[in-house]
């Protein structure tokens, strides 16, 4: 009897760890070590961004964990509001209407720049990235080809020159 208490109060114990440890993974922000880039920052070049990708990322994949100045950078690069959902929620579409018209595919922050990469939502959906310089500079691309799941993917599209460049309506 005693045995078996101890072999599910250790079970319990174990659980309630493991339960602790993916709860805070989930919904820790990583810290960004530049602020918010300004409206009107320069421009960067394909060299540059595939310099910056080739950096080591802590990658995010829910809105909750998108630190506050890479949404202010996402709005002022864009001229868009930050009004993206995590992977998976409803979408604004010509048939959904009352729902974020981006969605999160991932988001990634390292020493040197950050990345937020969605899935913009209309008509016909097409995958976006920005990507986010210590220097004050950023580039927001549309992918050309194919929905980037990770870094490597996007590395490889940069890399391939699988994107264009895209403006915001100022």
């Amino acid at each position: 009897m005693k045995r078996t208490w101890l072999v599910v109060s250790t079970a319990l114990f174990l659980a309630l760890i493991a339960g602790s440890a993916w709860f805070i993974g989930t919904r820790m922000v990583p810290s960004l070590d530049f602020g918010p880039i300004p409206k009107g920052a320069r421009v960067l070049a394909k060299s540059e961004l595939e310099n910056l990708l080739a950096d080591h990322y802590t990658v995010v994949r829910h809105v909750r964990q998108i630190p506050l100045d890479l949404k202010e950078s996402f709005s002022n690069v864009t001229s868009l509001p930050f009004d993206m959902n995590d992977p998976g929620d409803p979408m604004s579409t010509d048939a959904i209407i009352h729902a974020p018209s981006r969605q999160l595919i991932f988001g990634a922050v390292g020493k040197q720049s950050a990345i937020l990469v969605y899935e913009q939502g209309s008509f016909a959906s097409f995958p976006c990235a920005v990507i986010f310089s210590r220097t004050g500079a950023a580039a927001w691309i549309a992918i050309d080809d194919y929905m980037p799941r990770d870094i490597a993917a996007l590395r490889r599209s940069v890399h391939e020159a699988r994107f264009s460049p895209m403006k915001p309506n100022t």
